[in-house]
C-alpha cells in the first residue's frame, strides 16, 4: 500500500517554492490597489461632471446634451493620466458612464453617475440622499 501522506522534505520543499509566488502575489496587489483609487477618483469626477452637464442642458436637443456631457467628463480626464475606454451619456436616464483603464499598470475602473432631481418638495441634497442611495452632492 503507497503511504498517502507526505513527507516533511517533500512540505519543506512546496513551502520554499511557494514562499516566492507569495510575496510576489502581494506586492503586485499593493500596487495594484494604490493605483486604482488614483484612476477611480478620476472616474468617479469624470461621471459627476458629465451627468452634472446633462442635468444643466435639459432644454438642449439629445445630440447637443450628449456631447456636452462627453466634453464635460473629458475636461476632468486630460488633466489626469489614464486611457480612456468609453463614456457614455444617457440622457433619457441622466446617468454618465465611465470606464478607464492604465495600460501601463494594467488596471481598469468604472463609475457611473445618476442624476436625481428634486421631488416633493425637497432640495437636491436632500433628495440625493435619500436612504439606500449613493450620490454626490450636486
Amino acid at each position: 500500500m503507497a503511504r498517502a501522506s507526505l513527507s516533511k522534505r517533500h512540505l519543506a520543499l512546496i513551502a520554499a517554492l511557494a514562499v516566492p509566488f507569495t510575496v510576489s502575489a502581494c506586492y503586485a496587489v499593493a500596487v495594484h490597489a494604490g493605483t486604482n483609487t488614483q484612476l477611480q477618483e478620476v472616474a468617479d469626477n469624470a461621471a459627476l461632471a458629465g451627468v452634472n452637464s446633462l442635468a444643466a442642458s435639459a432644454e438642449q436637443p439629445a445630440g447637443a446634451r450628449s456631447a456636452a456631457a462627453i466634453a464635460a467628463a473629458k475636461t476632468v480626464i486630460a488633466a489626469n493620466s489614464g486611457i480612456v475606454r468609453s463614456l457614455q451619456p444617457s440622457v433619457d436616464g441622466l446617468t454618465m458612464s465611465v470606464t478607464m483603464e492604465d495600460m501601463d499598470k494594467g488596471t481598469q475602473v468604472s463609475a457611473i453617475a445618476r442624476y436625481i432631481p428634486a421631488k416633493d418638495g425637497q432640495t437636491p441634497r436632500q433628495a440625493a440622499n435619500l436612504f439606500g442611495y449613493a450620490a454626490a452632492s450636486l
